[in-house]
């Protein structure tokens, strides 16, 4: 049974824990070593974009009093950031943020704080100390409108400021920000006890009364945090009174500011702590690079100053960190703009139980055109499995009837045809004397077993019937005692969320493996692996590739790979890996042994080889989002000019549909030129692929296999209309079959279509264009079509076809006459 089954409609839970510990929001190196949290992100952007002023107001917004954090900033910042030497290497600077907060002081024309006309709070504060942690503390809450009263045992407010600056820019800095802003400063005036406070009914006390200063003769914190009741009030500690220097007294008294707002607010005694950011920065966006301040070599310049336009390449040399893995590897996440946490939650609103009409499914889909190369779950550092809350939900859908059935009824149709009788095959190991032209009786077969056996999966064969029936007789003169298995492995039903369905293709692979005597299953599809593995892991499993190395090893100097192994027809292939493969280093390896073994001369793909990505076809998302499908190709073409080297069909005709040149190995290895089949085609392949194999290594006429007629018979149980085309010839240009085949229609379905429009009159003339136009409902599908006739009687030529899923309500009258509405 499939995961889903086993555990039930809860699946998705089991996903979700692990988005809590998401990193999206997780503060930037420089922002949580900040003692004032400066907003980086907003502040190096209006710096990059020229806009001191707005760069002003957002650090006056962080830090207070800016002139003066400007100057008392010690630049902790830099130590973390990740283009520090220590971080990228000794050609490399951090950002000198602390340049930018001067940059912005300097250049910035609007520093007027605005005036607010709000009403007064009733609640009243002291702060003991009007150094610069007091200072900030009573600028805070004086612009929250509380009635604050300083007290300075000095003559003047500063505290020992005057001592590291200039007194010009603290004092400046002092009026310019408390403009507007009304407090009662009690200069001359020591606090010495705890009852010189309580006596004036204060409803909160800050200390900051610097080092040395006096602490009241009460302990400082309770649990750890500098804050405690003293009698009604609220008793909060900061600054150098707690030995921090003084950018981080600064950063003190904002952070009281608000521990005392919230206290006054809601009676809770808490102060605010920060922990350290727990972010993760993908290493390749890291680019060593020096300083604007130090980039032209001037030892004239002021340390202390920056020029507006050095000041903007600062900004721009900014990495803006953030924890973004998903989004650089991840296809879906940036093709639609959107971080996990927000997909999470769309899809839970999918996915919720209701009526899709009158519920909204906003990842109807988003779900179902992920490709599920598992990337998402294999780049983030929290281990967040994106693609597995994705299927799980498109099982939930199924379960619920939400999953729209035209993304993947095509894809079930193939699936379904491929396990028919048409071009499903079960067999034993041929004979000893297969090469004789003696036959194999079905009653033989039955009874024998093998201790191999070859399924090739559904898609290679419809590529190219010669790279199994090829394989196959490769495998023979290595392994004599091989059976093989034609068809599907079920992966259509598992990105279709029909877990039913699934469980009824594992149950007869199953059946057809334990008839065969249990034999290890030789994979030639990566995709097929994995759903061995996590479905049927009963079944020993081996690739197909890692025999042929090790055949190779064996055969040292021999062409032991099979058919014409050569160079091939370019000097250098790039070797693209499927993303079925990310946990496959063996296989991995095999293939480049392999190639190495036949001369042909590979180079690197760096980014495909550390993280394999899809090439489009995984997940069946071409229906959903088929311009999400033509990025994602567009970007693995992009990865190298190299002609590619793949080992999954898939990737190969992914590639080749966009003109990109590649080879599976096996076209290489057995000689075969890479061609791209239409749908139609491709079921044909399938078809060819199993009387091929029956005839030349079975020694089985067609008469005694399946016979097309057979696959009529199948191709009905999958989905197609009833054959009506005997008495239709019709005549399809080579660019309308590609046509037909994009969208996902088959070339019998149309040929139904006329058939059905011409036996039932069902059709309409266009005098202008000479031509007919019908349609017909086909499984679950409505086809239209536009033929008109040839000077051949016997023929039609197709003009246009398509298809959609709407369903036509026919009416009793049709060309002026009664009709039969039922009629098939």
């Amino acid at each position: 049974m499939t995961e889903n089954n086993i555990t039930g409609n809860n699946i998705m839970e089991k996903y979700l824990p692990a988005f809590d510990s998401c990193l999206q929001h997780e503060k930037p190196f420089c922002m949580s070593e900040c003692p004032l949290h400066l907003d980086v992100y907003e502040f190096i952007d209006r710096i990059r974009e020229g806009r001191f002023n707005a760069a002003y107001k957002a650090f006056r917004n962080a830090a207070g009093f800016p002139a003066i954090a400007a100057e008392l900033c010690s630049g902790p910042c830099r130590a973390v950031c990740p283009l520090h030497a220590e971080n990228a290497g000794a050609e490399s600077d951090a950002i000198e943020l602390n340049l930018l907060e001067r940059a912005c002081i300097e250049y910035a024309d609007k520093k007027e704080p605005t005036a607010y006309n709000l009403p007064r709070r009733s609640k009243k504060i002291a702060v003991a100390g009007a150094g610069i942690s007091g200072m900030a503390c009573a600028l805070r809450l004086a612009t929250k409108m509380y009635s604050v009263t300083i007290f300075e045992k000095a003559d003047e407010i500063g505290g020992t400021l005057k001592d590291i600056m200039d007194a010009d820019i603290y004092k400046k800095d002092f009026e310019l920000q408390m403009k507007h802003l009304e407090t009662d400063l009690r200069c001359g005036c020591e606090i010495t006890s705890a009852d010189q406070l309580t006596a004036e009914g204060f409803d909160a006390v800050y200390l900051a009364t610097g080092k040395g200063g006096t602490d009241l003769s009460v302990p400082l914190t309770d649990n750890g945090e500098p804050c405690m009741m003293l009698g009604d009030a609220g008793l909060f500690a900061g600054g150098s009174l707690l030995g921090h220097d003084k950018i981080h007294a600064l950063g003190d008294g904002l952070a009281a500011a608000t521990a005392i707002d919230n206290f006054l607010m809601t009676g809770n005694l808490i102060y605010p702590t920060y922990r350290k950011t727990k972010m993760v920065l993908d290493e390749s966006r890291i680019t060593p690079g020096r300083t604007a301040a130090a980039a032209d070599g001037c030892d004239d310049r002021d340390p202390l100053s920056i020029s507006r336009n050095d000041a903007v390449h600062e900004a721009e040399r900014c990495l803006r960190c953030q924890c973004d893995s998903c989004r650089i590897y991840c296809d879906l996440t940036e093709y639609v703009h959107k971080w996990p946490l927000r997909i999470r939650d769309e899809i839970l609103a999918t996915t919720a139980p209701g009526s899709a009409d009158i519920k909204a499914t906003p990842a109807k889909r988003l779900i179902n055109t992920c490709t599920h190369c598992g990337l998402c779950k294999d780049t983030c550092p929290q281990d967040i499995d994106l693609g597995g809350l994705i299927l799980s939900a498109r099982s939930k859908m199924h379960k619920l009837g939400k999953m729209p059935w035209v993304f993947n009824d095509f894809f079930l149709r193939d699936m379904a045809f491929s396990n028919s009788e048409a071009a499903c095959l079960c067999r034993p190991a041929p004979c000893a004397d297969h090469d004789s032209d003696s036959r194999q009786s079905g009653h033989e077969n039955e009874k024998r077993t093998c201790t191999y056996a070859f399924f090739p999966g559904c898609q290679l064969g419809a590529s190219d019937p010669e790279l199994v029936s090829g394989s196959y007789k490769h495998i023979l003169e290595h392994e004599k005692d091989t059976g093989i298995m034609l068809g599907c492995c079920g992966v259509p039903a598992v990105w279709a969320g029909d877990d039913i369905l699934h469980d009824g293709e594992i149950s007869r692979i199953k059946t057809q493996w334990e008839s065969l005597g249990r034999p290890t299953m030789i994979l030639a599809c990566p995709t097929c692996m994995n759903n061995f593995q996590r479905y049927l892991p009963e079944v020993k499993t081996v690739f197909l590739y890692d025999l042929m190395a090790e055949w190779m090893s064996a055969n040292a100097g021999s062409d032991s790979a099979g058919g014409t192994a050569g160079p091939g027809p370019a000097d250098k292939f790039a070797i693209f890996d499927p993303c079925a493969t990310n946990d496959g280093d063996s296989v991995r390896r095999s293939v480049r042994k392999i190639c190495s073994g036949s001369g042909i001369q590979t180079v690197p793909l760096p980014q495909q080889e550390q993280h394999s990505a899809c090439c489009s076809y995984g997940g069946h998302g071409s229906i959903a989002d088929s311009r999400f499908a033509d990025m994602v190709r567009e970007r693995r073409i992009s990865e190298s000019d190299a002609p590619y080297i793949v080992y999954c069909i898939n990737c190969r005709d992914a590639f080749l549909g966009k003109g990109k040149p590649t080879y599976h190995i096996l076209d290489l290895l057995l000689g075969r030129e890479p061609r791209l089949s239409t749908a139609t085609k491709r079921r044909e392949n399938r078809i060819e692929m199993k009387e091929k194999i029956l005839k030349e290594i079975y020694r089985e006429s067609p008469a005694d296999a399946d016979s097309s007629a057979a696959a009529s018979s199948s191709a009905a149980d999958a989905g197609s209309a009833a054959d009506e085309t005997d008495n239709i010839r019709l005549e399809i240009s080579d660019e309308l079959k590609e046509k037909i085949s994009s969208e996902h229609m088959l070339e019998e379905d149309i040929r139904n279509v006329v058939a059905f429009c011409e036996r039932t009159g069902r059709s309409v003339y266009d005098t202008e264009k000479d031509t007919f136009s019908g349609y017909r409902k086909i499984g679950r599908m409505t086809h239209w079509v536009e033929y008109r006739r040839s000077a051949d009687p016997s023929a039609l030529i197709l003009v246009n076809a398509y298809s959609h899923r709407m369903e036509i309500e026919l009416e009793l009258i049709w060309n002026g006459e009664k009709i039969d509405t039922d009629v098939q």
